[in-house]
């Protein structure tokens, strides 16, 4: 190992550090503005819910690239078996959101493998469960917001831009975010 990919690796951990208290401080400030704009209900509850889930897959997929199965399965069934309780005659049309915002997103996937990951599909299946039609919504504030750090990395880095990944579901919980407060 030389001194460089020491360093490398240090700067990251250390960003990684700093990334988990910056999110839950912002994540807890997006809770109370929840429960500020919707009062004691099952719509704060519901928004809480979604903000805390989003923010931690958005954090393991910025250190991992993944969406881990363990939180985004669950959080998915929690969600649906909410809706039925609480409005069993939205339950078809939710399912149905949520097949179609998993759809959505295998499009990218059969153009091209590999830009696209099945976490990403299922993490669209739980916001169309969780926000119904305000998926739409997320999904254009997520695509927009990453076309352009992809267009800056783009002008940045040249070429090599093109190499490099970017993880895709810390874009899905800021257009979900969006979504609740706005749609």
């Amino acid at each position: 190992m030389d001194l460089r990919s020491a360093t490398v690796r240090l700067a990251s951990s250390d960003r990684r550090r700093q990334l988990r208290p910056a999110v839950a401080v912002a994540t807890s400030l997006l809770v109370m503005l929840a429960l500020a704009r919707f009062g004691p209900s099952g719509r704060a509850f519901g928004a809480a819910f979604l903000l805390c889930v989003v923010a931690a897959l958005a954090v393991v997929d910025l250190e991992q690239r993944r969406i881990p199965n363990r939180i985004v399965l669950p959080a998915t069934v929690a969600v649906l078996a909410a809706q039925i309780v609480i409005d069993p005659g939205r339950t078809p049309l939710l399912i149905a959101i949520s097949l179609a915002a998993g759809l959505f997103f295998c499009l990218p996937m059969l153009v091209s493998p590999g830009g696209m990951g099945m976490g990403d599909v299922k993490l669209a299946v739980f916001l169309g469960a969780a926000l119904g039609q305000a998926v739409v919504l997320a999904i254009a504030v997520a695509v927009l917001t990453s076309f352009l750090v992809a267009l800056a990395l783009l002008l940045r880095d040249g070429a090599a831009a093109r190499k490099s990944a970017i993880a895709f579901g810390p874009f899905l919980a800021l257009g979900a975010a969006v979504a609740i407060f706005l749609g």
